[in-house]
């Protein structure tokens, strides 16, 4: 018998799924960043939602580079300046804007692995 382990799910509901876990990455970026100011150290409450974000984003492990983890923590920067509570379309925006740049990077680094094997 073969048993196929699949899992079906509508490119809706899947943006849907990981723009909601850039927003919540992108609070969580903010909160840690106000906690590092008052001098504390923030390093082991880091949850690596990035790579969970770019594993759902189409990339494979083994391509999360160190300049796909730059790119993106660049990215993040950018919520310092939104109103977590007045701006919720904004951070929405600004994680649509990060999906975006995410699949643009991952169709780049694809389409040069397939250019350099044929």
């Amino acid at each position: 018998m073969n048993k196929t382990h699949s899992l079906n799910i509508a490119f809706e509901d899947l943006f849907k799924l990981i723009i909601g876990l850039i927003v919540d990455d992108l609070k969580v970026h903010r909160h840690l960043h106000h906690l590092s100011l008052s001098g504390l150290d923030t390093t082991p409450l880091h949850l690596k939602l990035h790579t969970r974000i770019f594993v759902l984003a189409g990339f494979k492990e083994r391509d999360i580079s160190e300049e796909l983890e730059d790119w993106y923590f660049e990215q993040t920067k950018r919520v310092q300046s939104i109103d977590l509570v007045q701006d919720e379309e904004v951070l929405y925006d600004l994680s649509s804007e990060i999906l975006a740049g995410l699949l643009k990077l991952r169709n780049e680094v694809y389409a040069r692995r397939v250019g350099t094997s044929g």
